[in-house]
């Protein structure tokens, strides 16, 4: 019983410690860089070998002014920490906590200030600081829609690209966002 209590312990510091630091920088387009996120899920898997966290049971995950929705969302840490070990390893700029990759499993849609985008499964890589949405992709503004297999946006440049079959649907002098929530806050 004793085993078993501290093995729970050891999994609640290592996911209390995963969340303590926020990445550098936002992981949802339109998020304030560096904020905190905020998940809510019916379940939590942690894999401390491969610093995995799985969520899963209609996850929501904000950050800042974006939210994420999505069936499943699988976390990637950061593995310089795990590899350097000792003390170092758990000091605030080891990278420990660090969002390395995420994995969303759909449907998933992605609010962000006036703009929603939809798709069958996305990621956002820390490396390249791009979230892709893939798959029966749409992205709305207000009346404006366009569609295409994949979407690629560079949160460093602020700047969303379509790639495959793009139709579009823009209506002209339409600089006001619709009316009514289509993020479900």
């Amino acid at each position: 019983m004793m085993r078993i209590s501290l093995a729970a312990m050891l999994c609640l510091a290592a996911i209390s410690a995963a969340h303590a630091q926020a990445p550098k920088g936002s992981i949802l387009p339109g998020a304030s860089s560096g904020g905190p996120i905020s998940i809510d899920a019916g379940k939590l898997d942690y894999l401390d070998k491969e610093q995995k966290l799985v969520y899963s049971g209609g996850v929501t995950a904000k950050q800042g002014g974006s939210i994420m929705k999505a069936s499943s969302v699988t976390i990637f840490m950061a593995q310089e920490a795990v590899k350097s070990g000792g003390p170092a390893a758990t000091s605030p700029d080891s990278g420990a906590g660090q969002i390395r990759r995420m994995e969303a499993a759909g449907p998933v849609m992605i609010c962000s200030q006036d703009q929603v985008g939809t798709g069958d499964r996305g990621f956002y890589e820390r490396a390249s600081n791009k979230v892709h949405l893939i798959g029966k992709v749409t992205l709305t503004r207000g009346p404006n829609v366009q569609k295409c297999d994949e979407l690629i946006y560079d949160l460093s440049a602020n700047r969303a690209t379509c790639i495959g079959n793009v139709v579009a649907l823009l209506v002209p002098g339409s600089q006001e966002p619709a009316k009514g929530g289509s993020c479900g806050r």
